[in-house]
């Protein structure tokens, strides 16, 4: 958080994604929402996005007098932290961050989502979830936006039958993209020590033929060793609870790996 003057006040405002509140997280996914579908631009999103965190709501900054105007643009790089810059074929282009494993929308028009990093949801869920990502890339827009509102479904519990909110379907697939990528990108904090999940997905010894199950496969295989019970069991059973079983498999896999060649 930082504090800014305007006008003769001091306001505080949140200076990355993961500081948001429910409100002002809905208002940063319109905004992202809008420009991605190239209704305004990333100056636009700059000028609105301060305008709405000072206070200002639907009224940009720049219909203030010349002196609040000139005071707010001195500050205006306090919302930096909110744009991301890549480079795609030479070109960089910023965006909108909005990567982040905190869930800032925990509960929607009534339907409860997952805690932060997904805490609660089942192995099946995340199976679930995952293999429809997996089928996104290879499908066409109106595709997408099923997958998008499938995920939404199943991390909010919708029932069939029930209209996904549009923010829910553009928030859910966000989170659990910023959790799994997360998760694939290094170490993380698990009850106060740094774990490396990676290691679940890298081969190691000796490899054998892929027989193209994925994660429904991982799933028959953590049931046969009987620990979490059937394969429906398994589905029930917490995500991070399989995730670090399945850590722990691979870690003692590579150490006594490792002590056979000594």
């Amino acid at each position: 958080m930082e504090t800014i003057t305007t006008r003769g006040r001091s306001v505080v405002i949140p200076t990355c994604v993961g500081e948001l509140t429910p409100e002002q997280y809905g208002y940063y996914c319109f905004l992202a929402f809008a420009m991605g579908g190239g209704v305004i631009d990333i100056d636009d999103v700059r000028v609105r996005w301060l305008s709405y965190l000072i206070g200002l709501k639907n009224v940009d900054y720049t219909i203030l007098k010349a002196e609040h105007i000139a005071e707010l643009e001195r500050q205006k790089n306090v919302i930096d932290g909110f744009f991301k810059t890549r480079t795609v074929n030479g070109v960089s282009r910023q965006s909108l961050d909005l990567d982040t494993t905190v869930n800032l929308l925990p509960e929607h028009k009534g339907f409860k989502g997952p805690g932060d990093w997904l805490d609660g949801i089942t192995f099946g869920e995340f199976v679930r979830c995952l293999t429809i990502f997996e089928r996104l890339a290879e499908t066409d827009a109106e595709d997408v936006a099923d997958g998008y509102a499938e995920i939404a479904r199943v991390l909010y519990h919708i029932p069939e039958g029930t209209q996904v909110p549009n923010l829910l379907a553009f928030h859910a697939p966000t989170l659990f993209s910023s959790v799994w990528s997360a998760i694939q990108a290094g170490p993380i904090d698990i009850n106060g020590k740094k774990i490396d999940l990676r290691i679940i997905f890298r081969s190691s010894g000796s490899s054998r033929p892929d027989d193209k199950t994925g994660w429904t496969g991982i799933t028959f295989e953590v049931a046969s060793a009987g620990l979490f019970g059937t394969v429906s069991e398994v589905e029930a059973t917490d995500f991070w609870e399989v995730l670090l079983y399945l850590y722990k498999c691979k870690f003692e896999y590579i150490h006594d790996n490792n002590s056979s060649k000594k």
